[in-house]
């Protein structure tokens, strides 16, 4: 039972959160306020899940899996009503968590979403829900794009050098996945001799439905939700390319060779692992993309391991880069002495001059 209710814990704190939204005041905020403490203590305390299990109830999981986006507008509508119908400046300490919330409840459940190319039903929920968060270009680059690439730094726009600035990074990878995902998609349509603008074309139509929430939100909340909005945007889409950072950040591979475990950092941190719907089992992703995600491997003698959660590294890399990547160069340093192959340790040698690996 454990096993499976794990997986709800997304759906629990986007549910306890549009409570604390509704109720408002001292203790609605103490409530949200508990959700992220335990997110915090549960990332740094709770250690890591190793485990692996035979579902026998999978619907049970993509249940939990399709909750979040529902659930998701519901609160952000609730949030945007309150904003509309009398503003006060407490409101704000809501748009990080609700940053956070979008990443994971939107972006990162469309993530794992449009990887079901075969589900149609799947894939349009997936797209709506990255639509929603400004992201149609990710369903194409991730899947045709940075899935093929990852690693080639001159090719994949989301995988990060050792030493590159996070926040350059992070709008960088945003603005040029777009580019990339147009570029997929004209050589694709230019193939099936399809009209590239036209809506045989999946990025127009995803930036059909971006503008339309864009349109919805302009016409039954006030400037101020726009406002918070695209605030809440803004902070979900560099938590997600600061994702992307952190899974592959230093971590090279040659052109045309296969894609190997070492290729991605991976996280076994139970809090963040649940959160995310394993995607912190990333090396195993990269690996068999067609997996669900429950059936990922913890890779625990085949990839290369964070000491923490995602989540810490993305607060580390935020406030504290010099620190983040002080930390990270003798993880570096053991990737090249011990998995990196003997082509990619020619473009990494300058890891050599990293302190020793410690845990």
């Amino acid at each position: 039972m454990l096993a499976y209710l794990k997986f709800f814990l997304n759906p629990i704190y986007t549910t306890l959160i549009g409570l604390s939204i509704f109720i408002d005041g001292p203790i609605g905020l103490s409530l949200a306020l508990f959700v992220v403490l335990t997110i915090v203590f549960g990332e740094l305390f709770f250690g890591d899940d190793k485990s692996t299990h035979n579902f026998k109830f999978p619907f049970v999981l993509d249940f939990s899996l399709f909750i979040n986006v529902p659930l998701f507008m519901a609160v952000l509508f609730i949030y945007l009503n309150k904003i509309s119908i009398g503003f006060e400046w407490h409101h704000l300490l809501y748009i990080p968590i609700l940053g956070l919330q979008m990443a994971l409840s939107l972006i990162n459940i469309g993530h794992e979403l449009v990887h079901r190319t075969s589900k149609k039903i799947d894939c349009e929920i997936g797209n709506w829900a990255l639509a929603t968060a400004w992201n149609p270009a990710f369903a194409i680059e991730h899947i045709h794009g940075h899935h093929k690439n990852v690693g080639v730094i001159e090719d994949d726009p989301v995988t990060a050098n050792h030493g590159e600035n996070p926040l350059i990074f992070s709008i960088k990878a945003f603005f040029m996945e777009h580019v990339h995902a147009w570029s997929i998609e004209t050589k694709q349509l230019k193939i099936r001799k399809k009209k590239i603008f036209s809506f045989h074309n999946r990025l127009i139509n995803g930036y059909i439905r971006t503008s339309a929430i864009f349109i919805l939100i302009g016409y039954f909340f006030s400037w101020q939700a726009m406002f918070v909005y695209i605030t809440i945007g803004l902070i979900a889409n560099y938590i997600f390319q600061l994702t992307n950072f952190i899974e592959h950040y230093g971590l090279v591979r040659i052109k045309g060779h296969p894609v190997q475990y070492h290729h991605s950092w991976n996280s076994n941190n139970r809090m963040t692992s649940y959160l995310t719907y394993n995607l912190t089992r990333h090396s195993d992703h990269h690996v068999h993309a067609n997996k669900e995600f429950w059936e990922l491997d913890p890779c625990v003698n085949s990839g290369v391991l964070l000491p923490s959660g995602y989540l810490t590294y993305i607060l580390l890399f935020t406030i504290a880069p010099k620190y983040a990547k002080h930390k990270m160069e003798p993880r570096l340093k053991n990737w090249h002495l011990n998995y990196a192959s003997e082509n990619e340790k020619e473009l990494t040698k300058h890891y050599l001059d990293f302190p020793n690996y410690s845990t």
